[in-house]
């Protein structure tokens, strides 16, 4: 900034929204506009990030949780005009509508591609449990061309998420971040830490509560729809209600439980809008409805402890957000337009994600559950045996014993030398991640020493891990009991804590309410501190089932909960974690197969067992491999040879493309990428890419197109403009831009490779690290590429210091010449001299799964650049 002193310009009253703009001052970190009814305050944070804040009180303090990382103040410059205020900084210029009080946001051209709608901005006092607060809402433009993408993992089904009415809160199978990207290339993150409505729906139905039925009676009433008959059973009740809409138009429709439920079940005019059945489901769900003008009816089936709400908007074109128990209004807007530009700048400021060690991209096994360590052993024991590539087994709970419910310690009976099976299954290649819960026994040994120490939440049996003895004291009793014996990864479940459970509590910084969204990222901050104090030999990798801003510094991984086992839950699935992915959160996986099963009869129905073969090569192009089932024997030998051989297939394919996967996961730690890429990421200006909910890049290479219904055997596959495409399994090549119709056999998930791509894949192993050379390296010609080979110790953060290596590969397309360059970098194993065999892709050459049997090119390798010529 070229002025270093505080200047303050004394403006013309000018009217904003009922304020009026009293005075500027200019400041080393920003702009602060004086208003009638508070500060406005305009802050560049990064090149490429603007933060707006606005409170009543300048002396209003509240911790900062999401950013982690200092920023230096970039240089701006602030340009005043009788009309409005200009603040120009590198990538963005912000402008003040001095007659109207508005914020908008602009590219260096001058193309505005985020505004704040005129007379919008809110904060309203308020009070929680006898403490002030404010309501906070923002409402910005969304023309209606716009794609919104982000918010987490939700359960509604919804992709592009404009005029979509969503309550974020943390609840199972629920991750609320309240951070979004457009395809107009921005990102934005509504900086509160309590609850938020997104375009929140406002016009209230009035629903009467129908008739129960009688206690004791066991059999269901019936409501006729559209879609057929609806049973209503004794522990269900009917609410009914009659709404009058003003126009024909698109209404966005939200339904409020109240509480978690196991049926969410909205009708209108017969027809249902919102319909999931599942033991555990969100409170709340909306969806997106056409309605004529005049009056409508609604139903609603829920738990009959419940008491629905359904309210109503006309879509707007608006995208708001709106906090209730907040202490000032905050925003940051983030300009890529690139979202991997706009994640970039996210996470260098939040806090950049950890690399997992190398087995955690490998396959988990998991299940409800091990009974004990002898079994544990065994099944590794299986997965060896019978040729099936595996990395990690996972000890789900209850192997406490009588230790005392939820505390982190073997069972002394089934686990009686932990050390000792632990060490087995590490000299069988396997890594344990056991389950650790937030709520230990109050009454139990462990227990009793943190209620002494007030390490609860007051009247609760979560843990308080906002009080900073409460992560230490966690961490001690992990590390005495489970991590000095081998334990290898954490398995934090429940961490929202369970239910939406800080509502209405207090904690050791404040009310519960004000830190609702945020109790995830202070359980996985104890464990990640924790074990980083105890050693550096070890990678953290934690499994989680929570989420908030700037927990990918935690070495963190989710996964969607305790969700169903259908092909409707499992479609969702793919939407939630694409969603998820792009607001940052780089690592996520579900339970493959569904964690509520069909219980016996899943090892002998067909139906099933090709829902759970697809869900599973799904899973494989996930950024973690993970299977879960609720009192299921997952191996894969337990469904009969056909469905073993199709899991086969999958195992066999990803840890072939371990060395792509690896090089990636180093592109996420080092440059910010994302693994598992909504199309919207790379393909923004192709309008046809921007609408597929079922498709995605795995890296910077692979387009997946999951099969999601049953009976499947070819499926339309989009192929985004600006390349052609390899078919992974024949190798033949299509030109982009258009829909083809493409094979999709019982055993393969339809993969497609962009021209230009570099993809290394590895020998046939059984565990990630048993070897890595030879490598394949895949050439997919019709455009000039470039991939970088990542490699490391895999276990250990010597990389954090430089001790790793990379290998360049470019191609030139024109002369047909790929070029190896010289390795940057060493480590203690590395292999001096490698073998590289060169594939050029072709029809029948060079594709699917298996070692291509004649390789173009086969060079060996000993660091120094080469060029390899290829007819």
């Amino acid at each position: 900034m070229k002025s270093k002193w505080i200047l303050i310009l004394i403006l013309l009253p000018a009217l904003s929204q009922g304020q009026v703009v009293k005075s500027l001052v200019e400041k080393a970190g920003g702009v602060d506009v004086t208003l009638a009814e508070g500060i406005l305050r305009i802050s560049p944070i990064a090149e490429d990030a603007i933060r707006v804040k606005f409170c009543r009180d300048t002396d209003v303090v509240v911790p900062e949780l999401v950013f982690s990382s200092p920023s230096q103040v970039p240089a701006f410059e602030v340009a005043d005009s009788p009309s409005k205020l200009e603040l120009r900084g590198k990538k963005i210029i912000v402008s003040l509508d001095k007659r109207t009080g508005a914020l908008s946001f602009a590219d260096r051209s001058g193309n505005i591609f985020l505004s704040e709608k005129a007379s919008t901005r809110k904060l309203i006092p308020d009070s929680v449990m006898g403490e002030p607060c404010f309501m906070a809402e923002q409402s910005f433009d969304s023309p209606g061309d716009e794609r919104i993408f982000g918010l987490g993992q939700f359960q509604d089904g919804y992709y592009n998420l404009k005029n979509v009415t969503r309550r974020l809160v943390q609840v199972n199978s629920q991750i609320a971040l309240p951070f979004i990207y457009s395809s107009r290339g921005y990102g934005l993150l509504w900086h509160q830490y309590g609850l938020t409505d997104f375009n929140p729906a406002d016009s209230v139905i009035t629903l009467q509560k129908q008739e129960s039925s009688p206690s004791g009676n066991t059999q269901a009433a019936e409501v006729t729809t559209t879609a057929g008959t609806e049973r209503i059973y004794p522990h269900q009740t009917l609410y009914t209600g009659r709404f009058r809409v003003p126009m024909d138009g698109e209404y966005s429709i939200f339904l409020d439980l109240g509480d978690m439920d196991n049926r969410q079940y909205l009708v209108i005019d017969g027809t249902p809008v919102i319909d999931m059945t599942n033991l555990w489901l969100p409170p709340a769900a909306g969806a997106l409805v056409h309605l004529n003008a005049g009056e409508h009816e609604a139903r609603v089936v829920c738990r009959s402890s419940n008491t629905p709400k359904v309210s109503w908007k006309l879509t707007d074109d608006l995208t708001t957000f709106r906090s209730p128990d907040a202490r000032l209004l905050d925003y940051v807007v983030f300009y890529g337009p690139s979202a991997d530009s706009v994640i970039a700048a996210y996470r260098n400021l939040s806090g950049n994600v950890p690399l997992l060690p190398r087995w955690a991209y490998g396959y988990w096994q998991c299940r409800e559950r091990y009974s004990s360590g002898k079994q544990l052993v065994q099944t590794v024991g299986e997965f060896r045996k019978r040729n099936l590539p595996m990395d990690v087994i996972v000890q789900d709970w209850q192997y406490w014993g009588n230790n005392g419910w939820g505390v982190p310690k073997f069972d002394e009976t089934n686990y009686p030398d932990p050390a000792s099976f632990i060490k087995e299954l590490h000299s069988l290649n396997a890594h344990l991640s056991i389950s650790i819960w937030s709520n230990p026994d109050r009454n139990s040994g462990i227990g009793k020493e943190f209620a002494a120490e007030s390490l609860y939440l007051p009247g609760s049996k979560w843990l308080d891990y906002f009080n900073p003895m409460a992560r230490k004291s966690y961490w001690k009793v992990l590390n005495d009991n489970l991590f000095s014996y081998g334990v290898d990864s954490w398995w934090m479940d429940a961490t929202e804590p369970e239910n939406d459970a800080l509502h209405g509590q207090k904690t050791s910084i404040g009310l519960g309410d004000f830190y609702r969204l945020t109790y995830p990222l202070f359980v996985s901050r104890a464990v990640y501190e924790g074990q980083r104090e105890t050693t550096s030999e070890k990678r953290v990798c934690i499994l989680t089932r929570s989420a908030f801003l700037g927990q990918q510094r935690y070495g963190t991984i989710n996964w969607s909960g305790d969700i169903g086992g259908n092909w409707e839950t499992f479609r969702r699935q793919i939407v939630a974690g694409l969603n998820y992915t792009i607001t940052g959160m780089p690592y996520w996986t579900t339970d493959i197969g569904g964690f509520f099963r069909p219980g016996q009869s899943q090892y002998t129905n067909e139906h099933y067992q090709e829902l759970l073969v697809r869900w599973y090569q799904w899973g494989a192009f996930n950024p973690i491999f993970r299977i879960h089932g609720y009192q299921t024997e997952t191996e894969p030998w337990h469904y009969g040879p056909q469905v073993q051989d199709g899991m086969r297939i999958a195992l066999n394919l990803r840890y072939r493309l371990l060395p792509y996967i690896y090089s990636d996961a180093w592109q996420v730690t080092r440059n910010g990428s994302t693994m598992i890429r909504p199309l919207a990421m790379d393909f923004r200006k192709d309008t046809s890419a921007l609408g597929q909910n079922f498709e995605y890049m795995f890296g910077p290479a692979i387009l997946v197109a999951p099969v999601t219904e049953p009976n499947v055997r070819e499926r339309n596959v989009y192929l985004p403009e600006s390349t052609s495409w390899y078919d992974f399994w024949t190798g033949e090549r299509s030109d982009g831009g258009r829909t083809i119709r493409t094979a999709a056999p019982p055993e393969k998930i339809p993969l497609f490779v962009r021209t230009g791509s570099i993809i290394p894949m590895g020998p046939m192993i059984q565990y990630s690290t048993e070897k890595s050379d030879p490598l394949e390296i895949r050439v997919y010609p019709g455009a000039d590429g470039a991939f970088t080979l990542y490699e490391d110790e895999n276990d250990n953060y010597d990389y954090e210091k430089g001790i790793c290596a990379t290998i360049d590969f470019s191609w030139n397309d024109k002369t047909h010449t790929l070029t190896i360059g010289q390795r940057q970098g060493n480590f203690a194993g590395m292999l001096e001299t490698r073998t590289f065999n060169v594939v050029l892709v072709m029809p029948h050459h060079g594709s699917g799964v298996d070692v291509t049997e004649k390789a173009e090119k086969a060079v060996l390798y000993n660091g120094t650049k080469m060029a390899v010529a290829l007819k």
